[in-house]
């Protein structure tokens, strides 16, 4: 069933047990209605006052559309009456003319879609986040300082960068995220929702939105209810209300209606979206989409919202956290600032850059990126990710509870040996070798006659001639198409199909039924027409007149019929097939060759032998018996029960056996070998018996060694003197049945130890077991610390798959119970995906690792600059604008880039991830910040201190500069060492009008008042770039009264005229300009070593290669950046940065190639130093690793 519609699943149950309990209360009414209007009626007659009264009715409720179901009678009139209303037929159903006007007056059977949100809003959303409220603030703030310093077009560039940076950054999440939505949207299309119906009389698979009121519909086992239904033919319905009621207990289904007042109680419906979990049978549909009880009850409330995944959830917990600490620092060198003395618009504009510094704008579209990456990679492999989250659980994986039969397996059953009359026979099939081949059974036998009659008659598998679903959903979801193409391709392709199908051997024809009886007709088809010979015999009835088929559960593990089966001593004849043991528990005798012979000591010999050399060859054995039941004790009509079982089920004759070959996938024993490798123990967990488990558990090498059962058996000694000699262990369902059972009255803390025992061992096969005790292993490994995947494809391994921290069906074998209850599905049905999928957990989680420290490494380098600037008082390395082109030129594209990166070498032997561990550990931040980011640091800092020692600042001089002031000299001033004022006209002035002021000063050159007239140069926003700072920085010796220079200047080591202010660069303001040129291109090229040396943890980063397109583009335009930054004298005004040298480019470049050497290095030391101990990595790999 197509699900259009989305709401959680405590609402859902809340929902339907309110509905319940109204119901209830209804029911309550009226019977308390009826016994007052008895009362009434009686008082009335007693008193007399019956005349004359005149009847008060009450007015009806106002019944709206979600209170239909209140008044509903579908379930409680009879099958006519039913008919009648629903204008069908309870034997052949509507016919298909009537069901495509139906279609068009009731609609799709589907569930109202949750209202979309609109695009706007989405794109909102993403320009209001955290983060780019925070860089729209900055940009409202840089307008605002532009709006009072117009002369400085610095901030109004900023403000202009800033919001170009969250408008392109906030549309490309909103893009990534409309292509992740749109792929898992594609992804329902993989698993197309069918049903049975009968129409026309004639029973065919069609879409299940396609459904109509009215339909006649073949409910199956393991299947989802596809709408509300009135069962009209039950074979042990039970099903699965829990989606509803929240309750997990099977409900049994009949025809017959057990409450008439509560439709919501009574027997004979079952609801859209609940599972039927055993039995078939058939039913007229009353209700489809909206009009369902379901889809009254509910209405057009929708959840709202999906949960985040741990993933997310970690992502912006780290997202928070910097913004938090960006904005505490940001406050606090403000008020710091303002303390200072500082401008307050100067303080607004470094409190901006710490913002900007810490943020890492590029972070959330990265995980998008990766996420929907992950999503597609996994895609191209055939495997449905339902959410994304466990894609990530997936990597934590470190145990795999895998069910055998189509998982681990081909699931193309074909019978490999007969055994009758005590013969093992070859199964050779009929039509492949022909009708003059030498078989080795008799087609004339009576023992093989008896044993072919009972195999067809206990199969209900049929031959498919229908065009495969697969051919039909391609072409319905071909959007190139109109309907009426649509159907006319889908009629040619069905004339096609039809040809080629009578071109196949019965071998190669599709079947419907599970593995076991497709394998067993397709033997038997050749032979003689299965059909033929099901239709020369009927069913027998039950007291209620159904079919007397009892079909196969796991709690029996058998099946019978019983047929209209007339000889001379008997009416009936009682057929079954099932487990061999079990079967041969049912019977007290055996079929030798049409003569019945007591069971004895030798047939158990021979049958326990037979039945042990099957399974060690891994085939399936099934075994079939038959009993006719005395025409004195069941005569004609006899009313069969099969609730009651009164008939002899347990006196049967054994007839004989079929083993079935399953051969493992291709792939599946290297997978297994690469997840023992990755530390990933694969758990075989099987309904099969125990040596045919084992033999597929060796050959798939779950098992490589002998196991403690085969050494107890070979050696004659008991299992537990056998337990510590081997380390593979074969574990029978009946042994945990006998553990739960000594568990009993334990303490909780004491139960399951034998359990968690078998558990120790690395080589496991738990065989013949139930649902329950499926259960009961996956939480036993979750208890022992595992991160447990369960694998498997029919309804029996749901419980299990539900129960797993990752659940994993099976696309084309799995049953609609085990999908929903997965979170992910292969869609191939290929047990190596699963290995596929662990790596790409693994991978998702590393490359994010390495974004973030990327990221975080870029950011201290950022930051460090403006804690200089208020600490050490030296001109700011590293402007707010230059921040935000380092963060879109280097962290968004190459910090993206990493997503791209293929699986590390060693990533599949590494042991798996603690699920616990977050993604920001105090090993990456030490990493980030104290080892790459500390040597960077040191590269950017050195460049930023050589270009200023260029141009004439020394770098002790530099150290607390922003704290001294002076007088600023005229633009035309020149500065004269050997002049008293050094050549500062403007302080000349300061002295001749202090003597005419103060005559007696005269002769003094300077006294300690000069300098209340002293300005504070203009560092930050370079508004004086034509000042010669020699003759700025100047003090007034106070012992000598003589003015001497307050700093000591170096020698221009570079003569160099700006092309922006036309003046030498040396000893001006100018020279910042260059320096914080050259810290930026510092920073950049350090990143794009930082990049190259955290491409690995381990490995030496040569060997994973130089193949990321991804990461050549981001280099490429962090390039193409610095050089437009550089020499583009237009982008010079707006960025404030110079044309720098060449030999100051290349500064900080060898810091970072140390960078990478001491990475190197390091991962050296990790990979050959020797282990501290034998479980303890040594302490390179301990205090070193990310």
């Amino acid at each position: 069933m197509k699900k259009a519609w989305s709401r959680s699943a405590s609402q859902i149950v809340t929902m339907f047990t309110q509905a319940q309990q109204e119901m209830e209360l209804i029911v309550a009414k009226r019977q308390f209605d009826e016994m007052s209007k008895e009362l009434k009626q009686r008082r009335e007659q007693i008193y007399g006052r019956m005349k004359g009264v005149p009847k008060i009715e009450k007015k009806p409720e106002s019944s709206g559309k979600q209170e239909k179901f209140k008044s509903m009678d579908e379930h409680k009139i009879t099958l006519q009456e039913l008919e009648n209303k629903m204008q069908t037929n309870i034997i052949n159903g509507i016919d298909t003319q009537e069901a495509e006007k139906r279609l068009v007056v009731h609609g799709k059977n589907q569930l109202t879609e949750k209202k979309q949100v609109p695009w706007y809003l989405k794109l909102l959303h993403e320009l209001t986040s955290v983060f780019a409220c925070m860089m729209w603030t900055g940009s409202a703030l840089s307008f605002i300082a532009f709006g009072l310093t117009p002369e400085d077009p610095s901030n109004l560039y900023l403000a202009i960068v800033l919001a170009v940076v969250v408008t392109v950054t906030g549309i490309m999440a909103y893009f990534q995220n409309q292509k992740s939505a749109a792929l898992m949207e594609a992804f329902k299309n993989f698993i197309p929702p069918e049903t049975q119906v009968i129409r026309n009389g004639r029973q065919m698979k069609i879409p299940a939105e396609n459904l109509v009121p009215g339909d006649l519909v073949v409910v199956e086992f393991g299947k989802r209810i596809p709408a509300d239904i009135r069962i009209i033919e039950s074979n042990g319905i039970k099903v699965d209300n829990s989606s509803l009621t929240g309750e997990t207990l099977l409900l049994q289904r009949t025809p017959d209606c057990s409450h008439p007042e509560n439709p919501l109680e009574t027997k004979n419906l079952v609801f859209f979206g609940t599972l039927c979990k055993e039995g078939n049978g058939r039913g007229i549909v009353i209700f489809t989409g909206d009009n369902t009880v379901i889809g009254q009850i509910a209405g057009l409330a929708m959840s709202s919202g999906e949960e985040e995944s741990v993933l997310r959830k970690q992502i912006n917990l780290f997202v928070k956290m910097i913004a938090i600490i960006a904005l505490i620092c940001g406050i606090v060198f403000f008020i710091l600032g303002m303390s200072y003395g500082y401008p307050a618009l100067q303080n607004i504009i470094l409190m901006m850059g710490i913002a900007v510094g810490y943020v890492p704008e590029g972070l959330i579209a990265t995980v998008t990126v990766a996420l929907s990456l992950t999503a597609k990679r996994l895609a191209q492999k055939k495997v449905l990710v339902k959410n994304l989250e466990c894609v990530e659980t997936l990597g934590s994986t470190s145990c795999i509870c895998s069910d055998k039969t189509g998982t681990l397996t081909q699931n193309k059953m074909t019978v490999e040996h007969l055994w009758y009359n005590n013969k093992k026979v070859k199964g050779l099939n009929y039509q492949k070798f022909g009708k003059k081949y030498n078989y080795e059974y008799d087609l004339q036998n009576k023992g093989f006659q008896d044993l072919f009659e009972c195999a067809s008659f206990c199969s209900e598998a049929v031959f498919d001639p229908s065009l495969p679903q697969e051919l039909r959903m391609k072409i319905q979801n071909d959007k190139l198409l109109n309907q009426q193409q649509k159907e006319q391709k889908i009629q040619l392709a069905t004339n096609d199909w039809e040809i080629k199908y009578q071109s196949m051997s019965w071998l190669e024809r599709p079947t419907i039924g599970d593995a076991s009886e497709s394998a067993l007709i397709k033997f038997l088809q050749p032979i003689k027409d299965i059909l033929e010979t099901r239709n020369s015999k009927k069913l027998a009835t039950d007291v209620d007149g159904k079919n007397t088929r009892m079909p196969f559960n796991s709690n029996n593990k058998y099946a019978f019929v019983i047929l209209e089966y007339e000889t001379e001593e008997s009416f009936y004849c009682l057929m079954s097939k099932g487990a061999p043991e079990r079967i041969w528990e049912l019977c007290t005798t055996v079929n030798n060759d049409g003569n019945e012979e007591q069971k004895d000591e030798n047939w158990e010999k021979a049958f326990k032998s037979i039945n042990k050399s099957f399974g060690k060859n891994g085939e399936r054995v099934l075994g079939f018996a038959k009993v006719h039941l005395p025409k004195t004790a069941y005569p004609k009509g006899y009313p069969f029960n099969l609730d009651k079982m009164n008939f002899p089920w347990n006196k049967q004759q054994f007839l004989g056996l079929f083993s079935l070959i399953d051969p493992p996938k291709d792939s599946v024993p290297d997978s297994v070998i690469k997840c023992k490798t990755a530390g990933v123990q694969v758990i075989m967990v099987t309904g099969d018996q125990p040596v045919t488990a084992a033999s597929i558990a060796k050959q798939c090498n779950i098992i490589t060694e002998k196991t403690v059962n085969e050494i107890a058996d070979e050696e004659g000694i008991s299992f537990e003197e056998a337990f510590h000699r081997s380390n593979a262990i074969v574990i029978h369902g009946d042994s945990l049945t006998k553990m739960m059972i000594d568990d009993e009255g334990k303490p909780e803390s004491e139960q399951g130890r034998q359990l968690q025992e078998w558990l120790s061992k690395s080589q496991i096969v738990f065989a013949r077991t139930s649902p329950a005790q499926k259960l009961i292993i996956v939480d036993g490994c979750q208890k022992k610390g595992h991160i447990v995947a369960v694998t498997g494809d029919g309804v029996n391994d749901s419980p299990a798959i539900k129960k797993a921290d990752i659940g994993i069906s099976m696309g084309i074998t799995g049953s609609d119970v085990a999908k929903d209850a997965a979170d992910m599905i292969l869609l191939n049905d290929d047990f190596s995906n699963i290995v596929i999928g662990i790596e790409e957990g693994r991978k998702i989680i590393d490359n994010l690792k390495k974004t973030i420290v990327f990221v975080l490494t870029g950011n201290i380098v950022e930051v460090i600059p403006i804690f200089a600037y208020f600490i050490l008082n030296i001109p700011l390395p590293l402007t707010t604008v230059l921040i935000l082109c380092i963060d879109v030129g280097t962290g968004i594209i190459p910090s993206t880039a990493f997503v791209y990166e293929e699986a590390e070498l060693d990533i599949m032997t590494r042991r798996p991830r603690n699920k616990e561990e977050n993604l920001i550990t105090p090993k990456s931040i030490v990493f980030a910040y104290a080892q790459h980011g500390f040597i960077q640091l040191c590269g950017c800092f050195l460049a930023y201190f050589v270009v200023f020692y260029d141009y004439g600042f020394l770098s002790d001089s530099l150290l607390g500069i922003l704290a001294k002031n002076g007088v600023i000299p005229k633009p035309t001033d020149d500065f004269d060492p050997n002049d008293r004022f050094f050549g500062n006209t403007n302080l000349k002035n300061i002295y001749t009008d202090r003597v005419q002021q103060q005559p007696e000063t005269v002769g003094q050159h300077c006294i300690s008042d000069d300098e209340t007239k002293f300005e504070t140069i203009d560092w930050l926003f370079s508004k004086n770039n034509d000042v010669d700072l020699r003759m700025y920085y100047i003090q007034c010796n106070t012992q000598t009264n003589q003015w001497e220079l307050s700093v000591v200047w170096g020698e221009c080591q570079i003569d160099q005229i700006s092309p922006l202010s036309n003046k030498p660069v040396c000893y001006s303001t100018e020279a910042l300009q260059y320096a914080q040129t050259a810290y930026f291109i510092g920073l950049a090229y350090t990143q794009m070593c930082n990049y190259q040396s955290l491409k690995t943890h381990k490995s030496a980063g040569i060997f994973q290669g130089f193949n990321n397109v991804f990461m050549h583009f981001g280099f490429m335009t962090l390039i193409i950046l610095v050089m437009g930054l550089t020499y583009v004298q237009s982008i010079n005004v707006a960025f404030q940065t110079r044309d720098l040298l060449f030999q100051h480019q290349m500064l900080a470049l060898p810091f970072g190639l140390l960078m990478q050497l001491w990475n190197e290095a390091r991962k050296y030391m990790v990979r050959n130093v020797p282990q501290t101990t034998q479980t303890m990595p040594n302490w390179w790999a301990r205090c070193t690793s990310i």
